[in-house]
């Protein structure tokens, strides 16, 4: 009986490259391949389709890399600069601190290719790669939060982020979203389940205002256009009750303005850092005022200074989101959770904006992610704010990264000709160097799907060395012909790469989820180098040199 399960593991990592190479036809590559490998085992031996396996994949990945080209890190392409100013010195602690929450962020959402970096005491740069803009928008985006997440009851903050469980933040499935585009869940500790219980004992169907970066000392101007935008009721009176009550937290409370209604010089700032909230429209009217009586003024986009006003079941009006005061969303609270029972699971969902049903897709997994990320990764504990994104040439550059390649050719050349030194075979030579320039093309299809930065070409490198000492390993086996026949012989080396793969992977496991921005394209490298060579690469290897060996 063949054996077949090599050839099978090629197959799906063919389907793997597919969807990178091919997202439309992906599925199509696979049941394709499936069906030409039950045509031809029928006919071909085990050898021919192990190197039919590799030879297919090869092709693949360099479909891939001509058609959808190569993405490369800030080390070999340059990037782009986000300065994070805070609003106050930090000490050394403080700011090792918040680097930290800023690489736990960016992990969290799956930026491996980012950089960040103190200035001093009062000014973190992050830097990630210049060539997507969509993900300059997206890092700024996350980074603009300071974290701080306050779920808040009847003017009362009855859940805090301190109490969440990192652990324990992941998607809601769409099926318990119950009308949402988005949903974030998570548990709380014992301590913040029963704060929460004694907090909302008693009110049932109030809203819990899920607050993230809520102004802690500010006010809103709106003119009456933009807060009747999303209200379907015309109510001037109803508008304000339902801003009030949302608004309203002890100690913090953010105090609301229709402009229409609103005489600028009898506002005052309470200090010289209390902030004035208003859309583009607003400032151009009133800015130069508000900034007189001493308010630092805070643009924001004109669709988020409209509040999202719905009507619940009781009747009674509540702003559902409020992108401006950092509102997420308002969930009513259900009279089972209001009895003084702890609770410990808690979700926050939201809507999701787009033209088209494949827009608000992205636009609710962008909002998901991010909110996961900002999560888990904590508040900062200094105000920031973002500043002006410059260019930065590439530390290393393009010159840099031919040198490596062409670093890379020749010590795999300079091995494999020690290796057919060491067995006095030159015929061994050929599949050492075909075999291992196989695997550096798939591992660069891959990798550069994504990223390739100075991590990760360490990775292949070092994927492609282990992958010559267990050519060495197999060929090592095949020549001892007193240890049984040679199919006993390659079970033997196979044995031993087994053991060395499993041992990789469980030793880069730790540093894929260790948060440590700066490893995981080295982790990510090596483990699929690892899976690469156990499935793929080392099979074919032992097919071409069986012969050479046995003669």
């Amino acid at each position: 009986m063949v054996d077949h399960k090599h050839t099978i593991g090629a197959l799906f990592i063919l389907f793997a490259i597919g969807i990178f190479a091919f997202p439309l036809f992906s599925g199509l590559v696979l049941i394709l391949s499936l069906v030409v490998f039950g045509g031809l085992s029928s006919i071909w031996k085990e050898r021919e389709l192990k190197l039919l396996s590799l030879a297919a994949i090869v092709l693949l990945a360099l479909c891939n890399m001509g058609i959808n080209g190569m993405k490369f890190g800030i080390d070999f392409s340059g990037g782009t600069r986000i300065p994070i100013i805070l609003e106050s010195p930090a000490s050394q602690t403080t700011m090792t601190e918040m680097v930290d929450i800023i690489k736990k962020r960016a992990s969290a959402f799956g930026l491996t290719e980012v950089k960040v970096k103190s200035i001093g005491d009062s000014q973190i740069n992050v830097e990630v790669p210049s060539g997507d803009p969509a993900l300059i928008s997206t890092v700024e985006s996350l980074l603009s939060h300071q974290g701080v997440f306050e779920g808040v009851v009847d003017g009362k903050v009855a859940l805090s982020g301190d109490a969440i469980l990192p652990g324990t933040i992941q998607n809601v499935p769409a099926t318990y979203l119950h009308g949402a585009d988005w949903g974030v869940q998570f548990s709380v500790t014992r301590d913040g389940a029963e704060h929460f219980a004694s907090t909302v004992n008693g009110k049932a169907n109030y809203p819990l205002y899920m607050y993230l970066d809520r102004p802690k000392d500010a006010i809103v101007i709106a003119s009456w256009d933009e807060v009747s935008k999303n209200v379907k009721v015309k109510d001037r009176q109803m508008v304000r009750s339902a801003a009030k009550k949302a608004l309203t937290v002890e100690n913090s409370t953010i105090n609301f303005y229709i402009l229409d209604e609103l005489n600028v010089s009898s506002l005052h700032a309470s200090t010289n850092k209390t902030k004035a909230i208003v859309s583009k429209a607003t400032e151009a009217q009133i800015g130069s005022q508000l900034r007189a009586e001493g308010f630092t003024v805070q643009v924001v986009e004109d669709t988020e200074i409209s509040p999202d006003v719905q009507q619940i079941e009781t009747g009674e009006y509540i702003i559902e989101e409020w992108k401006a005061v950092g509102l997420l969303s308002s969930p009513v609270l259900n009279p089972t959770v209001t009895v003084g029972t702890p609770n410990y699971g808690y979700i926050i969902s939201g809507g999701a904006q787009g033209d088209t049903p494949a827009e608000k897709q992205t636009d609710a997994y962008n909002k998901e992610k991010g909110i996961q990320s900002i999560l888990k990764g904590g508040a900062l504990p200094i105000q920031i704010s973002i500043g002006s994104k410059t260019t930065i040439p590439a530390p290393l550059g393009s010159e840099f990264l031919k040198l490596s390649v062409i670093g890379l050719f020749i010590s795999l050349i300079a091995i494999s000709l020690l290796v057919s030194v060491r067995y006095r075979k030159m015929n061994i030579l050929l599949p050492i160097i075909a075999i291992s320039v196989s695997e550096m093309i798939i591992l660069l299809s891959i990798l550069g799907s994504f990223t390739i930065d100075l991590a990760a070409m360490a990775g292949i490198i070092a994927a492609i060395g282990v992958g010559v000492d267990a050519q060495i390993v197999i060929t090592d086996e095949l020549l001892k012909k007193s240890a049984g026949t040679p199919q006993e012989r390659l079970e033997n080396a196979f044995t031993i790469i087994t053991t060395n793969v499993v041992v990789a992977i469980f030793a880069m496991v730790p540093l894929l989820f260790s948060g440590m921005v700066e490893i995981i394209g080295f982790a990510i490298s090596t483990i699929l180098g690892s899976l690469l060579g156990l499935l793929i690469s080392r099979p074919s290897y032992a097919a071409l040199v069986q012969n050479i060996a046995e003669e």
